[in-house]
């Protein structure tokens, strides 16, 4: 028997209740007769083990969502002074400790979690995963991948790509807000030797171009056609108020020059029309 594994089990004996089935090391599971339709003794059924709510194995034929060892995105369904209840498919939901959660959750959203045995054997979950992603064997630069939001840390956010292998969002690429449980689309900016991803939410140079040019447009419309920033800006002002680097937003406003829609000054720049 594998708790917390589908496999398949010989119905030992029928009651009025239910079944009782036999593992291969002579247990005998328990399993409700509403479970099993036309039950026929030494008939082989296909089900799931886990932990009862009183402490006793039990079995379902219902498909869980997650087995042992797999890593997949569960809803939580509520919050107890132990952790949280998870729903992963089956009558019972399994727990999520305090000790392995990551940030602020809400109850009815997903996570990427992954399911084990706890110390004393019962099915729990686990949202320190790290160890449990693989690292990079297909992905090339300049691929685009998409990912979830697993861990956040001084350096930047930690993405599950695929939801199956390792990679980091730089904070510096991150202009909004990112919240753990997140889904992103990057593109890959690097692979380092041991396989880890480095990851950016920004298009290619010519590409990102366009779309930062119109953030800039959209700036300069929203603050009455001025935007204090021009080439004798530091990089750190380019950053705080665009959020851009300062080689990104040249190329912008390169863009938007180009298109004949701004003036250029040293310390701002101008829609044309609203000097």
């Amino acid at each position: 028997m594998e708790l917390g594994k589908i496999q398949k089990l010989k119905i030992k004996k029928i009651t009025g209740n239910g079944c009782y089935l036999l593992d291969n090391e002579n247990n005998e599971i328990f399993i409700k007769k509403e479970e099993v339709k036309n039950p026929k003794v030494g008939e082989f059924i296909e089900v799931f083990i886990y932990n009862g709510h009183n402490k006793d194995i039990c079995a379902t034929t219902k498909k869980p969502l997650a087995q042992v060892g797999d890593l997949k995105k569960l809803k939580i369904v509520e919050k107890s002074k132990y952790g949280y209840f998870v729903d992963i498919g089956i009558d019972k939901d399994i727990l999520l400790p305090f000790g392995e959660t990551q940030g602020r959750l809400q109850v009815g959203e997903k996570y990427l979690l992954y399911l084990f045995h706890d110390r004393s054997q019962r099915l729990a979950l686990t949202m320190n995963i790290k160890d449990k992603l693989k690292l990079n064997e297909n992905f090339q630069i300049n691929d685009m991948v998409t990912g979830t939001i697993y861990a956040i840390g001084k350096v930047g956010y930690f993405v599950a790509v695929e939801d199956k292998y390792d990679g980091m969002i730089p904070k510096e690429e991150v202009k909004g807000l990112l919240v753990i449980g997140d889904e992103v689309q990057a593109r890959v900016a690097r692979v380092l030797t041991n396989g880890f991803i480095t990851l950016t939410l920004r298009e290619k140079a010519y590409k990102q171009m366009n779309v930062d040019a119109e953030q800039i447009l959209k700036m300069l419309k929203d603050n009455g056609g001025t935007l204090y920033l021009g080439d004798k800006s530091t990089p750190e002002e380019v950053k705080e108020i665009t959020g851009l680097s300062k080689s990104a937003f040249k190329r912008a406003q390169g863009a938007l020059y180009k298109r004949r829609l701004i003036d250029l000054y040293d310390r701002k720049i101008v829609l044309k029309n609203e000097k």
